[in-house]
Parts: C-alpha cells; structure tokens; sequence
C-alpha cells in the first residue's frame, strides 16, 4: 500500500516536472522566434530590395508572441467560461432553494398549522401540486398578470386566505410585469407572508410606488419585531426569498426591524 502510494505521488511529480518542463521550452522558443523576428526586422527593413525579409521578421514575431502568450489567454479564457457557467448554476440553485422555501415549505406548515380542518388541508395540497407542476413542467398560467398592481393584489389575495391576516395595499402608478418584477412580486410575497405568520399583527400593509427608472415596495407591520442579528442560521426566508433573490435580479433589499417596534422591508428594484 505504501510503496503503491509512493509510486503515485513519483508518477505525480514526474508528469508535473514534464509539464514544467514543455512550458518553458515552450516560451523560450518563442521568445526566440520574437527576438530572431526583431533583429531580422531591424536588419533587413532598411534595404527595399528584400521584402520578404520583413514579412518573415513579422511573421516570426506574431509565432513568438503566440506561443508565449497563447497558453495564458487559453487558460484565461477557459477560466473565465467556467466561472460565468459556475456562476449560472450558482444562481439556478438559489432560485430553486428559495421557491421551494416560498412553496413546498411553507404550505407543509400550513397544512401542520391546520391539520385539524381536512378540507383545508386537502384544498392547500391541491394548490401546492398545482403550482408545483406548473413550475417544474412550464405550463403556463391560465390568467397571466401583466399588470404590476393586479400582480400585487393577487399576492395581497393569496396571503390573506392563506394566513387569515388582512393585508392593505396602496399603489402609486403601475406598468407591465417582466422578469425582474416577478422577482420584486415574489419578495414582496414572502415579506408579507413573514409578517403574516411571525409579527402578531392583526393586520400588515404593501406600499408599491412606480417611478420611471425604478419600483419600490415597502412592506410594514406594526408587529413585535425581531433582532436580524438572533435569526437562527437555518432560517432561510430573508437571506434567500428575500435578500438574495433581489441581489441576483439586480435589486437590493433592506430589512428595518427591532423588538416591538414592527418591522420594514424596502424593497427595491431598476427598471
């Protein structure tokens, strides 16, 4: 066992030294051909009589510069391919851990919440299966919000069946709903359902406002309030449902909150 991990590690070093070794014969050789380009360059382009001299110089110089150089920007550009993909996946198993917080989880504790009541129960699996169907298979939905205000007032329907807490509104203008106000709808959504299942309050309120270059969303309850620094690490909400998603959309979310004093979330995304 030993003696076989010894002759890994060798064979290691051995193709390690072999690399090493081609790299720098690689750029010493086309350091070579930069510097034989430069002085044939510099030696046969005063006489007019040997043109193919110069052409021979340049094309030594861009084969020098090639190899000396190629290596990096091929391991630059490879590097950089693999971050922007890593970063993608990144971003898509975010998104995917925040709807499962925002959907599955949260109807689980509904059903917990009112495991006494089999109608509602059923009526909430229902739904939840519905919605989840819907987003793994793509189907669309059968009466698409393209209104920013009916996108709020469905969510502000949602959260009041849902949770039993009443939910007041006001919007200031309105425009159509694209990607990155889906994500403001869905941060606003879980803002309210936050507030709906942990303030106490009777009831919580959404203030939208539309300017040209970008929407605001304030969501207040006037609630118990909590301390962000004592929110256990496990809980999920406000890092990802919240925070996060607006920070990969663009947006930026700020979360105002003390023990018994309510609590805001600002939210607010570029148009």
């Amino acid at each position: 066992m030993v003696a076989s991990r010894a002759r890994i590690v060798k064979d290691a070093d051995r193709r390690m030294l072999a690399g090493m070794a081609a790299a720098l014969a690689q750029v010493a050789l086309g350091l070579g051909l930069v510097v034989a380009g430069v002085a044939v360059f510099f030696v046969a382009t005063p006489s007019v009589e040997s043109p193919g001299a110069g052409i021979l110089a340049t094309a030594a110089i861009a084969v020098g510069l090639a190899l000396v150089f190629g290596p990096w920007w091929w391991r630059l550009t490879r590097d950089l391919g693999v971050e922007h993909q890593e970063r993608i996946r990144s971003q898509e198993r975010a998104e995917v851990a925040a709807h499962i917080h925002d959907s599955v989880l949260q109807t689980l504790a509904l059903i917990q919440r009112n495991s006494a009541d089999a109608k509602k129960v059923s009526t909430l699996a229902r739904s939840q299966e519905r919605e989840l169907r819907n987003w793994l298979y793509g189907a669309p939905e059968s009466n698409p919000v393209e209104s920013l205000t009916a996108a709020l007032e469905r969510v502000r329907d949602e959260i009041e069946y849902l949770h039993g807490v009443a939910v007041e509104t006001v919007e200031v203008g309105d425009c159509p709903v694209d990607e990155r106000l889906v994500a403001l709808m869905l941060s606003s959504r879980e803002a309210l359902a936050n507030a709906a299942r942990h303030s106490g309050a009777s009831a919580v309120s959404a203030y939208l406002e539309v300017e040209p270059h970008q929407v605001t969303v304030f969501v207040r309850d006037r609630g118990k309030g909590f301390d962000l620094d004592e929110v256990p690490r496990h809980r999920r909400g406000i890092a990802d449902s919240i925070v996060g998603r607006m920070d990969r959309h663009g947006g930026k979310a700020v979360v105002h909150s003390e023990p018994g004093a309510g609590t805001e979330v600002e939210l607010v995304m570029p148009r």
